[in-house]
Order: structure tokens, then sequence, then C-alpha cells
């Protein structure tokens, strides 16, 4: 049976993630910082017994991620879904003036560095020998189409776009080391979805993102390692 992991698990695309995976016969630890106030996430476990395990992450504690790891031990996860993150201060656009040249709020920054880069490397560090001893092997970074550097025309949202670039460095360079262990590493860009990120107005509901996205991981394989996909599945720019 398939187990997978996924972080930021309480909302959005991370918990759209917990209820698909879930409703398909896979095996959840879904990880987020309070799981006794995450009613959605409670109720998605409640409907699938012994499915969903809900584990408490703080993702830029170091203690918190290592003490995950002690109580993963010896389970192996064939997916690790890295979906963790920030954009900073939302909704936008109001969020978006503390990402700019004139108006950069550089704690701000910090912390969007720290969830969105740190933490997801250490979280995979700490659980890389579960993935290891999967069937599946696979690691998925949660990017974005923001983190393109091909595709930027527009400018703007500074700390979160060089944080997302950043994650992509990480996804292509432990791709190159793991892939003698069989290990497989891709970004994933979710495309513009109705979250409280994305807002009303963008094209893909969660659902349809999350739907995309889960084909795409189902497909992998090795020689997809290294890879920048969208939730079709096409090459997205670096």
């Amino acid at each position: 049976m398939t187990t997978v992991l996924i972080t930021g698990a309480n909302r959005g695309i991370g918990l759209e993630h917990v209820r698909q995976y879930a409703a398909a016969g896979a095996d959840v630890v879904a990880t987020c910082r309070d799981p006794a106030g995450a009613a959605e996430l409670q109720a998605i476990a409640q409907a699938h017994p012994g499915k969903v395990r809900i584990e408490a992450l703080l993702v830029n504690d170091a203690a918190s991620v290592a003490a995950l790891a002690e109580r993963l031990k010896g389970v192996a996860v064939d997916v690790l879904i890295n979906n963790a993150g920030t954009y900073g201060p939302i909704p936008l656009p109001e969020g978006m003036a503390h990402q700019t040249l004139s108006g950069m709020d550089y704690e701000i920054w910090a912390d969007i560095l720290a969830t969105n880069v740190v933490s997801p490397f250490r979280i995979t560090a700490a659980l890389i020998d579960n993935v290891k001893a999967s069937d599946a092997k696979t690691i998925v970074m949660m990017s974005s189409g923001l983190a393109s550097i091909g595709t930027n025309v527009y400018g703007g949202s500074h700390a979160y776009r060089s944080s997302k670039a950043a994650l992509n460095m990480l996804a292509k360079g432990l791709a190159v080391e793991l892939k003698g262990d069989g290990v497989t590493v891709v970004a994933m860009a979710p495309g513009w979805t109705r979250t409280a990120l994305g807002g009303p107005d963008a094209p893909y509901s969660v659902e349809e993102s999350v739907a995309g996205q889960q084909k795409v991981i189902a497909g992998l394989g090795l020689d997809d390692t290294g890879r920048f996909l969208d939730l079709a599945g096409a090459e997205v720019a670096w």
C-alpha cells in the first residue's frame, strides 16, 4: 500500500492532497502545526478510519522535525510532499507591498526563506531513510510558477519568488545526489489555484490542481528526477 506524507496538510492544496489520497486508498501521514484545531483534516481522518495519521509538525522548528522523524522510524514513505510554505502576509494584492524594491520587509523575507527553503530541506534530510525504504521513493517539492526565472515578466513578489527558485535548486541538487539510491525528486508548480493565496479569480479549483498533480506524481520514475513540472506534467522553465 502506498504511503504518502504531506506537510502543511490542514488547508488548501495540502488538505486536498490528503482528501484525494485517502479516498484513493493510500495511507496518509498528514502534518500540521495544530492537529487539534485542524477540523477539516480531522473530519477526513474520521471518514477514512485507519488511513490518515495526523502528526504535529512545526516545520521551522528543528526539534519538532527531529521528533517527527523519531515517531516515524520504520515507516516507509513512498511519496514525501513538501507542501508547507508561505507567501508572507496575505491577502493579495495588499501583501505584495511587503516584497517590493521600495517596501521590502526583510524580517518577512527571512521568515519566507526559512519556511520555503530551509524547512523542506531539513524535513527531507530527517525523513530520507523513510523514503529510501519505500517502493516509490519519490520526493515532491511544492514550488510555484512564480519561481520560474524564464517566465518572470512582471517582477514583484521578490521574497516569495526567490524562495521558490531556491527550492527548485534544492530539488535539482537533491535529485543529482539521490539518483544513485533510486530516489526521484521533482519540483512541482501546482498552477494558479483558488486558495487563500491564489484568490477567487484563479483558473484552477483546488480539486483540479491536486487531481492533476497526483496523476503526474503517480507516473513519475527515475528518468524524471530533477525536473520542474506543472500539474499537467509539462516542463516549466527554470
